[in-house]
């Protein structure tokens, strides 16, 4: 997909020699997390779409959508909803501490696909553009005065449906082996 094809051992040498030269390597480290996660377990399509865009940098996949003001690092007890609505969902929440969402082009979001399920299930994983009508965003401002978390808003955003990544309501066993 564009990649240098390098192992997880390599990512983290590259993370420490920035963080290293006094750099923040914050923004690749997110970029790690939601790009892995589509190459593990996106669709060919999926794969085919966004990865080569994100190794060449055209794409900015950093912001990574899962700690809600009310649940925490609980992520089982997520909040943010996405009704199916035909071929596509409505997602209505926010997520706190999203990175890098200010300059992030899309978002790799946690979502409840099904509040009726156990507290486990139910969850999915949605990839969104940023632009999106109904998403907006708060920088968190730090003591630095660098702020690379936001508060993110969802007001009935529309996604189509084929940007789950993974199986609908299975997120879980996706996102235990990410957080």
């Amino acid at each position: 997909y564009g990649g240098a094809g390098l192992k997880l051992s390599a990512a983290a040498a590259i993370l420490e020699e920035i963080q290293r030269a006094g750099c923040n390597g914050g923004g690749c480290h997110a970029q790690m997390y939601t790009m892995g996660t589509v190459l593990r377990h996106g669709n060919d399509a999926q794969k085919a779409k966004y990865l080569p865009k994100v190794a060449t940098g055209e794409l900015r996949l950093q912001a990574f959508g899962v700690t809600e003001p009310t649940s925490g690092t609980d992520t089982s007890s997520l909040k943010t909803r996405a009704r199916r609505d035909g071929d596509h969902y409505i997602i209505n929440g926010q997520k706190i501490w999203t990175s890098y969402a200010n300059y992030a082009d899309w978002i790799f979001c946690l979502v409840r696909t099904d509040p009726a399920a156990k507290k486990h299930d139910g969850i999915s994983f949605i990839l969104f553009d940023m632009t999106s009508k109904g998403v907006s965003t708060k920088p968190i401002l730090l003591i630095s005065g660098y702020s690379p978390f936001c508060e993110t808003f969802f007001d009935n955003v529309r996604v189509p449906k084929s940007h789950v990544v993974g199986t609908v309501n299975r997120g879980w066993d996706v996102a235990k082996y990410l957080l």
